[in-house]
């Protein structure tokens, strides 16, 4: 499978830089020679988004409503270590992103080149070249931030869950 949609930027992103027409979310890192790391995630700003109740695309502050977009994986667990959407913000990933679209049938198999002070993702390695992940939708009224292996992640264990939408793959039980 590949992609090459570029669905229409909301006026809600257009502060947001961009590549090859797609908006670079604000929790994505950038390297010294100016280049953004899509698919990847600044540590940084994902706990500044956890903490301060900011979304991970567009880096605004949350409302009443926020959807955490999950892999089965962390389905099980209740968390991810991504932060909140708006539900705009996640349906535009969901249009643009080819890995949370099921639009790639796998992961990159190269690593992304990092700058020297930048840490892959814990998971990069295993990821690599693996077939995609199904992703959900976790619609939420809140959350709660809380630790798994050392790292911020948003849980909705002890919170009021709305609804659990597949994006990828349907999974007998769950709505």
């Amino acid at each position: 499978m590949t992609d090459t949609t570029v669905p229409p930027i909301p006026a809600s992103l257009h502060h947001l830089p961009t590549v090859g027409g797609l908006v670079v979310p604000w929790i994505t890192p950038r390297t010294a020679d100016g280049r953004h790391l899509l698919g990847s995630i600044d540590h940084n700003r994902m706990k500044q988004a956890l903490l301060r109740r900011l979304c991970g695309v567009c880096g605004h502050q949350l409302g009443d409503r926020v959807v955490l977009l999950m892999r089965v994986s962390d389905l099980r667990r209740r968390c991810t270590n991504e932060p909140p959407l708006h539900p705009h913000c996640a349906a535009y990933t969901i249009s643009a992103c080819p890995m949370v679209g099921g639009r790639r049938a796998h992961y990159r198999s190269s690593p992304p080149r990092l700058d020297s002070a930048m840490l892959p993702a814990p998971d990069a390695a295993i990821r690599q070249g693996a077939p995609a992940d199904p992703w959900f939708a976790v619609w939420l009224a809140d959350y709660r931030v809380v630790i798994v292996h050392g790292d911020l992640a948003a849980s909705y264990a002890d919170t009021r869950l709305l609804r659990i939408r597949p994006i990828t793959w349907r999974v007998p039980g769950i709505v």
